[in-house]
């Protein structure tokens, strides 16, 4: 046990356990100041917690609270709404406007902002970063006169820009003194007074809903009034498209961290105390995380408790724009129930000013007692504005046996959808998908509309661009088919620990799927026993599983795999006669570099320095394109009946036995050699290929030309067999890689696999158990090479934040003709 768990825990210094307290230094010093610290840094609220009994005085200690909130660009505690606001009249306008001064004084960058705190200050002062950056080129203009014209605070909006708020969330009286009551008109005033007497904790929240919407908006403008979004255990939360949000940059603070924690995780099925209990947090803290959201417009309930409640008639003629939205049934439908001309007869008088008062009092004296009133749900005489009710359950379509499955991406996806020239509509759904690291299925629905509205191109990277998003709407489509499907980013899991990755994905999904190829980095996939399509451990993605391969395929490339800081005085013996090499970096495997070996010595000792490095003899062409082949599995009945197919290539026979790749989905990539006379024609060749030519003939395929649609429908199609060329036999191909998932780089190659899968049934019941013992037999495969020739390293550290391939500790190698070797550069064995 740690302190900060004591802490967390009001472990007080007598029941501490007796290693904390020598970790301490037997001091009760020391633990009060950790106390302080602890509790300051985390926002905790003075009463019912340790840091009481050190700091007396509450007004004190929340003061250097909010201190430490703003000087660490924390978003405002709204947690702590009833004591900032209304006790220390620090509202959340005026926080933001202190960070601003503050950032702008000092000459911070707007990136220096963290993205919800950002996303705050956007909506409550309406700068963002031209704004600032404006407001920035200003405050210098002011510098050099010898009479500054204007304060920068002057220069700042003096009230919160009119707010998006729903009926749902409750109004709350802020400290209203003497004097702002003069200022206010009878109908503001007899509303403070009917909050007043009200506030919690004396009858409970008053919903907005029941209020004038325009009154509440002038008090919360004046800062007499503030908001809470009330969360229950058993609400359900979706995450929608983030309009709106700021993407700069991630601190790391406690809150923040948790609310990422929470953006993966909701998935708008789960009740909050469920997602609570699965990332073993406090369900407060999960509560607090997802009212956040929904004040920022991120989310939404799926029931808020206001369906059949009549609301106010404000709320039914506001310009376009000025509220977020009314209440949301699961199948995101308003129904208002507004009968013609009876709309007007709500809870509060639209029109007399002086009737508000006892209207109001009335109402929420009744808010508690409406499922007894016929006229709550619409069915009364008076006619006011409804809500249609909607059940307090999430609404699931109806899926197959097959059950919800989780398509696996990387952050490349997300690059693509907002750098490319695709379809501007697409931007929201790709930062969602990188800062939520989520698309729930009922979320894609929208998103495979802006796809299928993704503009052609026919060279550069814009053909990339375009050919990865179509790819991509095929996958979700056939993925989709009978069961519902979910998209993650792989490095967003990263935010959770081990153990909640695990409970969080077998919780929600009977199989995941990844893209191919994967990004080490989103290998986030915890061992379990949950059915993967895809790489399933970091190390599957590294060289450690190609020449694990190569042994037990007893084919592949002679290659060897040196160790970071090593330096190499030559090459040994294994790449002797070696014309040319692939280099592939294990920080940058996304970029192999193809080289000469005369001049490649050098390019290696330098990225040895930084990462270890695998170096293969390169028996192709002129370059990666035409060289390498990718077969696709799983395998169709008809290729494997055929002796010209690739399918029953030696290499790929004995991988399809061993491992069982029929019952899992990829594609191996087979390396055609080229004869002695060609390779000698192409040693003297300079210009021999790009790092990123390289990259995108192994992992994007070969650049294709623009197809007519009649074309694109041919290739979509065409599931023929992949067989042998022309005047070539087995013999002249080698392993090169073995990639598991669904690529988006080859409209082809992507079809054929997302057809196999049906076909052949590999996302059924009855196929899981089979891609659970494919996906052993591939970790044991590297585990064991790793086991007999890494010196007992075998297990990288563990890292919540980071995803590490398990270091090479010597150079190891292989060749057909040994299989695995160990080389040393004093004995060169090899």
């Amino acid at each position: 046990m740690d302190v900060e768990s004591c802490i967390c825990a009001n472990v007080a210094w007598q029941q501490l356990p007796d290693e904390v307290r020598m970790m301490l230094g037997n001091s009760t010093k020391e633990y009060d100041k950790l106390i302080v610290e602890y509790s300051i840094r985390n926002q905790l609220r003075h009463k019912g917690n340790l840091v009481r009994h050190i700091k007396k005085d509450a007004e004190t200690y929340y003061d250097q609270v909010i201190k430490y909130s703003a000087s660490h660009l924390m978003l405002f505690p709204y947690h702590l709404s009833d004591i900032i606001i209304r006790e220390l009249r620090i509202t959340p306008f005026n926080y933001y406007v202190q960070i601003i001064i503050e950032m702008i004084n000092a000459e911070k960058s707007y990136d220096s902002l963290p993205n919800f705190t950002a996303a705050d200050a956007m909506r409550l002062l309406g700068i963002g970063r031209n704004q600032y950056i404006d407001l920035m080129n200003q405050n210098r203009s002011n510098r050099r006169l010898f009479r500054r014209s204007k304060s920068l605070r002057e220069m700042l909006p003096s009230q919160p820009v009119p707010q998006s708020m729903e009926p749902w969330w409750s109004v709350s009286p802020g400290c209203v003194l003497e004097t702002d009551i003069k200022m206010l008109n009878a109908e503001e005033k007899a509303t403070i007074d009917i909050l007043l007497d009200t506030a919690p904790p004396i009858t409970g929240a008053v919903p907005a809903g029941i209020i004038d919407y325009r009154v509440v908006q002038s008090l919360f403008t004046k800062g007499l009034v503030y908001f809470d979004v009330p969360v229950k255990d058993d609400d359900y939360i979706f995450v929608g498209p983030l309009d709106g949000f700021v993407m700069n940059r991630v601190l790391g603070d406690y809150f923040e961290t948790l609310l990422y924690k929470i953006f993966v995780t909701i998935d708008g099925m789960t009740a909050v105390a469920e997602i609570a209990d699965m990332l073993h947090i406090d369900v407060q803290l999960a509560k607090n995380a997802m009212a956040v959201f929904c004040r920022l417009g991120f989310a939404k309930k799926r029931v808020t408790g206001m369906e059949g409640e009549k609301l106010h008639a404000s709320w039914f003629s506001l310009p376009s724009g000025t509220h977020s939205s009314l209440p949301l049934s699961p199948t995101n439908i308003l129904a208002t129930g507004m009968g013609g001309g009876d709309a007007g007869n709500g809870l509060a008088s639209p029109t007399g000013s002086i009737s508000i008062a006892a209207d109001l009092s009335e109402a929420i004296l009744d808010v508690d007692n409406d499922e007894d009133d016929e006229g709550a749900t619409g069915g009364g005489d008076e006619g006011g504005a409804t809500t249609t009710p909607v059940p307090s359950a999430p609404m699931t379509s109806d899926v197959t046996s097959s059950g919800r499955c989780a398509f696996l991406f990387d952050a490349n996806i997300t690059a693509f959808l907002m750098m490319g020239n695709l379809s501007a509509s697409l931007k929201s759904h790709a930062v969602t998908l990188f800062e939520v690291g989520k698309l729930t299925d009922e979320q894609l629905k929208d998103f495979m509309e802006q796809l299928e509205k993704v503009n052609r191109f026919s060279e550069g990277e814009a053909q990339r661009f375009s050919e990865h998003a179509m790819s991509l709407l095929h996958t979700l489509r056939s993925l989709r088919s009978g069961r519902e499907l979910d998209l993650i980013r792989g490095e967003s899991l990263l935010s959770l620990d081990a153990q909640s990755r695990a409970r969080v994905l077998l919780k929600s999904y009977s199989t995941i799927v990844s893209m191919a190829p994967l990004l080490v980095d989103a290998c986030a996939l915890p061992l379990s026993s949950l059915p993967i399509l895809g790489p399933p451990i970091p190390e599957s993605c590294s060289p450690w599983c190609r020449l694990a391969l190569y042994a037990a395929a007893n084919s592949g490339l002679r290659s060897i795999f040196v160790p970071k800081g090593t330096r190499l005085p030559f090459w040994p013996r294994l790449l002797n006669g070696a014309r040319r090499l692939l280099v592939t970096s294990l920080s940058n495997q996304a970029e192999p570099q193809l080289l000469p070996s005369s001049a490649a010595l050098a390019t290696v000792n330098e990225l040895l320095m930084t990462s270890a490095v695998l170096v293969q003899e390169f028996l192709g062409g002129a370059s990666l394109e035409d060289a390498v082949v990718h077969v696709p599995f799983p395998f169709s009945p008809e290729e494997l009946q055929r002796p010209d197919s690739l399918a029953n290539h030696p290499a790929v026979s004995a991988l399809r036995e061993t491992i069982g790749l029929g019952n899992l989905a990829g594609y191996v990539v087979l390396m055609r050699r080229q004869s002695e006379e060609v390779l000698a024609g192409l040693e003297d060749e300079e210009g021999l290929q790009s790092p990123y030519a390289a990259a995108a003939a192994i992992a994007f395929g070969s650049p294709k030309k623009k197809k007519s649609g009649g074309e694109k429908e041919a290739v979509e199609s065409d599931f023929s067999p992949f067989l042998l060329p022309a005047s070539s036999s087995h013999s002249d191909f080698l392993l090169l890689d073995v990639i598991f998932g669904i690529p988006l780089f080859d409209e082809h190659l992507n079809a054929v696999i997302c057809e196999r899968i049906r076909t052949e049934g590999v996302l059924s019941v009855d196929n899981r158990v089979n891609i659970q013992f494919a996906n052993k037999t591939l970790v044991d495969f590297t585990q064991d090479l790793l086991n007999k020739h890494n010196f007992g390293v075998s297990t990288s550290a563990p890292h919540s934040d980071k995803v590490e391939v398990v270091p090479p500790v010597r150079p190891i190698g292989y060749c057909p003709q040994a299989g695995i070797v160990l080389y040393s550069p004093i004995e060169d064995p090899i």
